[in-house]
């Protein structure tokens, strides 16, 4: 019973935190607060097209290299995690459902943790320690209030991959392996890198630069013929090329990458930073994590905005650091430990941490609150009624801020971009029953002309109801 409870507390406290944060992404949503609602739409009507649909998409979110769809397996990303959560989003085909497996996948870095410092110290109270740590880390909120993102997924992947080449465990290895690749290609790169980790213990080199060798074949096979592969045959043979000429966009100069660069540590992770100064040689597998995010693709000044969502891109960057943070605080615990009242100088460490961790997150959230959502929480509940009332036949024209939960049906519009206007837009066929925008985006007379009742003015949202409707 004494080797299960420190597994009992671990498996407690991921429970406890995907009750919580789960509830409080369903608020989000039912409060249309959450990351970017036509992501959310598209991913639903993605699994809703499989299990129950004809596999074609009206929700076709645009990429830089090439578009989604209509065929669901038109995919401009390569993310079998998902073929894994099908029988599950099958039980209640919704957008909640998927919401739910977002926050259930992203706390398993709670167990992931727990081993790791395990496996690194020989101690369960130090490896408890530092668990309870890891629900301090500033980006994990942000990261799992963002509705369902594969890319996130990879985090606790990441860490048991970690764990498995650093103490040679090959099951572990693969398994965690396995779950990186699956969550997005970028995940091959890192797995590249892991031909640097090194070792807990002292081996011959023939064994080293065996587990490096395999990392780095594995890496390119998954990424040039997995990934390549699959965008050659299923999207376009020109996929490579322009992925390619995508990573190499003009970026930054240096001085404003590296000012991203020390928001992201000091304050998306905070003193799991400082903690991965102590293992060097982990900690340099953040390093083109830290420089991509930070050299263009996104901001941590951008929580402040309908821009938030994108934190998703920091995903690699916290999986990296938390390793090699968890690690550190593994080294400096077991140091601390050699020493005359070593627990109290754990503790000094554990507080010194946890209020360095508590400061950075609370930085994050101010940001977050500082969002100004163009639909009030009246609105919302007001617009969720008339959302009840869309029939499952229906066809929908929605603004991208309510597409989420018009997404479980066939056809569903928007007025954003050319690719998901409907077909002789803003003339709209006779199987579309409801609209959904913006006050200002069209004159009523528009629609009313083809037959369409304002059925609710509100201060973001009309709503339009054709004859037929329930």
């Amino acid at each position: 019973m004494r080797r299960l409870a420190p597994w009992a507390a671990v498996w407690g406290l991921t429970l406890a935190l995907m009750a919580l944060t789960t509830t409080q992404s369903l608020q989000r949503y039912r409060e249309l607060r959450s990351g970017w609602s036509w992501d959310l739409a598209w991913n639903n009507q993605w699994f809703w097209a499989l299990v129950k649909g004809d596999q074609t998409l009206s929700v076709r979110p645009v990429n830089s290299w090439a578009d989604e769809g209509p065929s669901i397996w038109v995919h401009t990303h390569l993310d079998p995690i998902r073929l894994a959560i099908v029988p599950f989003y099958a039980l209640r085909p919704a957008p909640e459902t998927l919401i739910v497996v977002h926050n259930v996948l992203i706390w398993l870095v709670i167990p992931a943790a727990f081993g790791l410092l395990r496996a690194e110290t020989g101690s369960d109270a130090l490896a408890l320690s530092g668990t309870a740590l890891v629900p301090l880390t500033p980006l994990l909120g942000p990261l799992v209030w963002n509705d369902f993102r594969e890319m996130e997924f990879a985090i606790p992947f990441v860490l048991w991959a970690v764990q498995g080449f650093r103490f040679r465990r090959k099951g572990l290895a693969a398994f965690g392996v396995a779950g990186m690749l699956a969550c997005r290609e970028e995940f091959a790169i890192m797995l590249a890198s892991f031909a640097l980790l090194p070792p807990k213990a002292e081996e011959d080199v023939g064994t080293t630069f065996a587990w490096a060798r395999t990392a780095v074949y594995l890496a390119a096979a998954w990424f040039l013929f997995a990934f390549f592969g699959y965008e050659h045959l299923m999207v376009s043979r020109g996929v490579p090329d322009f992925y390619l000429t995508h990573v190499g966009e003009p970026k930054p100069g240096l001085a404003a990458t590296g000012r991203e660069a020390w928001d992201f540590v000091a304050f998306g992770l905070g003193s799991w930073a400082v903690l991965a100064l102590a293992a060097p040689r982990v900690a340099v597998l953040a390093l083109p994590w830290v420089w991509a995010v930070s050299n263009g693709r996104w901001s941590l000044s951008q929580l402040a905005d309908w821009r938030w969502h994108h934190v998703r891109y920091t995903a690699p960057m916290v999986a990296t650091i938390l390793a090699a943070g968890l690690i550190g605080y593994a080294r400096l615990g077991t140091l601390a430990l050699r020493r005359r009242h070593g627990w109290w100088l754990v503790a000094g460490l554990w507080l010194a941490a946890a209020a360095g961790l508590v400061a950075a997150r609370r930085d994050l959230h101010a940001r977050m609150d500082r969002i100004d959502w163009p639909i009030s929480r009246a609105e919302a509940a007001e617009i969720w009624r008339w959302v009840d009332r869309v029939g499952p036949d229906d066809a929908v024209l929605a603004s991208y801020e309510v597409s989420a939960p018009l997404s479980s049906r066939r056809l569903l519009f928007s007025n954003r971009l050319w690719l998901n206007f409907p077909r002789h837009y803003p003339v709209l066929d006779p199987e579309f029953r409801w609209i959904f925008l913006r006050k200002d985006d069209v004159q009523p007379e528009v629609f009313t002309s083809q037959g369409f009742e304002v059925v609710y003015r509100g201060d973001f949202i009309w709503i339009y109801r054709r004859g037929g409707a329930r």
